[in-house]
């Protein structure tokens, strides 16, 4: 099952370091814009514009107040995301958490008058964001079931295991019969923010993910780092935002001072479900010189030690011979 890793932020992950961000895997994210129409999330334009500049994916969410004025909410959340003159890539997102002592026979017409008002605004349908309990409770006809308008939308879910598993699946709603984006862990932490973040899966590949926010990959000339004492592929690779192994296929030669070091443009690459970013290239070779070891190999070509050896049925991974030839996984 292909997945794409991606993060949403709000005031609570304020000063986020969002080159390093990418550098870990993330390639996507949602960044709170408003709630209600009394407040305006004072992060909105720094996670925006940085999320932007670090190549990531944006779209903007809304959180509702069902005690609130459909119509208002919809219209405060448009003028405060077209004050950056972007509307971002991906969809808008209504996020439905609580029912604010609303019933639901009120609330299935409220959000269908958001939904309508924002999609008109940013011409895209809008994804729903809500947790398996409040669909079942509150967004739901008379009979039981969702609104027969309801599958029209994407569904972002969330629904946190005690444990992820790589390959889980949440468990949908009664009545829906997909999702779009998994929220899986709301006590995430990545490099680059202080703080728990919450975290998500997109389900399909990148080309889904990119089609899916209408947008294509532009792949502009990489820029170019001089290596310094000290240097590493790691601090490089944060320091343009860019993971290791991204680096490490454009400069497959190891890392000395002195070196000039191709750095690749900061777009999305798949990603598999635990994280570990995938290439989708073929597997490659590499034939054993003086002085190699399996550890400068697995570096040079951005694998471990453990999957080299796997690979290769190599029981002592201190015994090998130059001119051996090695598959690459």
């Amino acid at each position: 099952m292909a997945t794409i890793a991606g993060i949403d932020v709000s005031y609570w992950d304020a000063g986020i370091d969002w080159p390093k961000v990418r550098a870990t895997g993330q390639r996507f994210v949602f960044a709170k814009a408003t709630e209600g129409i009394t407040y305006k999330d004072p992060t909105f334009d720094d996670n925006w514009l940085g999320a932007k500049s670090a190549g990531l994916l944006r779209g903007a969410y809304h959180f509702f107040r069902c005690n609130v004025d459909a119509k208002k909410q919809a219209d405060y959340f448009i003028d405060y995301v077209r004050t950056l003159k972007d509307d971002g890539e991906l969809p808008a997102v209504l996020d439905l958490e609580t029912n604010d002592g609303i019933t639901k026979d009120k609330i299935v017409p409220a959000v269908k008058i958001w939904l309508d008002r924002v999609e008109s605004a940013f011409g895209k349908k809008p994804i729903i964001y809500s947790g398996q309990y409040f669909l079942q409770d509150f967004l739901v006809q008379p009979g039981g079931g969702p609104p027969p308008w309801a599958k029209d939308y994407p569904l972002w879910l969330a629904q946190y295991p005690n444990q992820y598993v790589d390959g889980m699946k949440p468990s949908l709603p009664r009545g829906w019969f997909n999702y779009t984006i998994w929220q899986y862990s709301d006590k995430g932490r990545i490099n680059g923010i202080n703080a728990a973040v919450d975290m998500n899966l997109f389900n399909g590949t990148l080309e889904d993910l990119y089609k899916f926010a209408g947008s294509k990959i532009v792949v502009d000339k990489p820029k170019t780092h001089a290596v310094a004492s000290g240097d590493s592929f790691e601090s490089v690779a944060n320091k343009y935002g860019v993971t290791v192994r991204e680096l490490v296929s454009a400069n497959p030669q190891l890392l000395k001072a002195g070196d000039t070091l191709n750095v690749p443009v900061a777009v999305a690459i798949p990603q598999d479900t635990s994280g570990t970013v995938t290439s989708p290239a073929s597997a490659r070779t590499h034939t054993i010189q003086p002085g190699d070891t399996l550890t400068a190999v697995a570096v040079k070509y951005g694998s471990t030690v453990a999957a080299i050896a796997s690979a290769n049925n190599i029981t002592n991974i201190n015994n090998i011979k130059v001119g051996q030839v090695l598959t690459i996984p």
